[in-house]
């Protein structure tokens, strides 16, 4: 019981927190992003989606999945290679990161970062808000919003046509 208050009261404090990562605002494209940042929440999305996003991506970039445990009532995401498995333990009741490699990758200057999830979840929120990633693109949802934001997509196979799209328009000087 006191377990479940503590989980409760932590949501509720980072929700609440308004503290944002210092970065740098830039787009890359194919040509110059070097890292990526995937971000889902487990048993949201399966294993299959986020490996043949990662795929697209790692040509000459390096692609890192962070995977934020979900509810107990979704089915498991299933095991990626080398995924970083994440859950609200990994944060204290202040919003520091106690997990070492959790905020190793928060504060990392990520060219991209990329936001599966499906929907508001404070935790979850709480993270994409302290990444020090250059650029945040996702779907449209309720929580946290990416700096690029697409709209009326719901699946990953979508996004990733979507996201190919952009990264091969965006022009760097």
């Amino acid at each position: 019981m006191f377990e479940n208050f503590k989980k409760k009261l932590k949501r509720n404090r980072l929700a609440k927190r308004t503290t944002r990562a210092s970065r740098e605002l830039s787009f890359q494209n194919f040509q110059t992003a070097r890292s990526c940042l995937l971000f889902c929440i487990d048993g949201e999305r399966q294993a299959g989606e986020i490996e043949r996003l990662r795929d697209m991506l790692s040509g000459k970039t390096r692609v890192e999945i962070l995977i934020l445990e979900g509810d107990a009532g979704h089915p498991a995401t299933g095991t990626i290679e080398g995924a970083v498995r994440a859950s609200d333990k990994d944060i204290s009741l202040s919003g520091k990161f106690v997990n070492a490699r959790l905020h190793e990758m928060m504060h990392f200057s990520h060219d991209l970062l990329v936001d599966l999830s499906r929907g508001a979840c404070s935790v979850g929120d709480y993270l994409l808000a302290s990444s020090a990633a250059k650029c945040k693109i996702g779907m449209e949802r309720d929580g946290f919003q990416c700096d690029i934001v697409f709209e009326g997509i719901k699946e990953v196979d979508e996004l990733q046509g979507r996201l190919n799209e952009l990264l091969e328009k965006i022009k760097t000087h």
